[in-house]
């Protein structure tokens, strides 16, 4: 049964009013079933519900996240170039899977999804391709240098919850920075500590205590 996640997008969208306001100000409209379809048919993947409804809520979420969204229009393109290296790169050694089994152990998989990227080549994204102990759809880190590859959700609602539960108890700080043309907003979660998490050795160190994250 497919969830509706509008509530939730609703009060994602309140507390970036509240307190991320350059952040909401700069959230674009929703992408359209066709282009979703697209997105589909030149992946040969089929794409979660929940995905659909990030991408149909805002095409581009910004800095909402601790990294930087994907644009719907720019998904595609990071996964073309992934299946353009794939015949080269057909790398297994040295990968690792967080919990073990979870995720398939190698460098590139066309059934990895992005949704958020460090601009560094790595990124957060869906699997529909997971090993024999994950699930289809389950919120994995992966990339250039994510050679141990971390599940952060069992899925994308379950991430969008954890990370919407983190900013309403005040687990999150904001900061500005004077990156030109403007004063950028950026979020970073806190740790166990209580700290923010704004320097990491793997992507899944910016999201503390998510799934699989590694205790630091």
């Amino acid at each position: 049964m497919t969830v509706d996640l509008t509530p939730m997008f609703e009060r994602l969208e309140h507390w970036l009013a509240a307190h991320a306001p350059r952040i909401h100000a700069e959230l674009e409209a929703g992408a359209s079933d066709a282009d979703l379809d697209a997105l589909e048919v030149a992946t040969g993947h089929r794409l979660p519900a929940a995905y659909r409804a990030l991408y149909r809520r805002h095409q581009d979420w910004g800095q909402t996240f601790p990294l930087d969204h994907v644009p719907l229009g720019h998904v595609l393109h990071e996964w073309l170039v992934w299946q353009q290296l794939e015949a080269e790169f057909q790398e297994t050694q040295g990968h690792t899977s967080h919990p073990a089994g979870a995720i398939t152990p190698q460098y590139i998989n066309l059934g990895w999804i992005p949704f958020l990227k460090d601009w560094g080549g790595n990124s957060v994204g869906i699997d529909l391709a997971p090993g024999p102990g994950g699930v289809s759809g389950q919120v994995i880190t992966f990339g250039r240098d994510e050679r141990d590859k971390y599940v952060l959700a069992s899925s994308l609602e379950d991430f969008l919850q954890e990370y919407l539960r983190r900013l309403e108890t005040g687990r999150v700080t904001s900061s500005l920075s004077d990156e030109p043309p403007g004063q950028a907003e950026h979020l970073a979660l806190h740790d166990a500590s209580g700290q923010p998490v704004d320097t990491y050795r793997t992507l899944a160190d910016l999201f503390p205590g998510f799934r699989a994250s590694p205790r630091r």
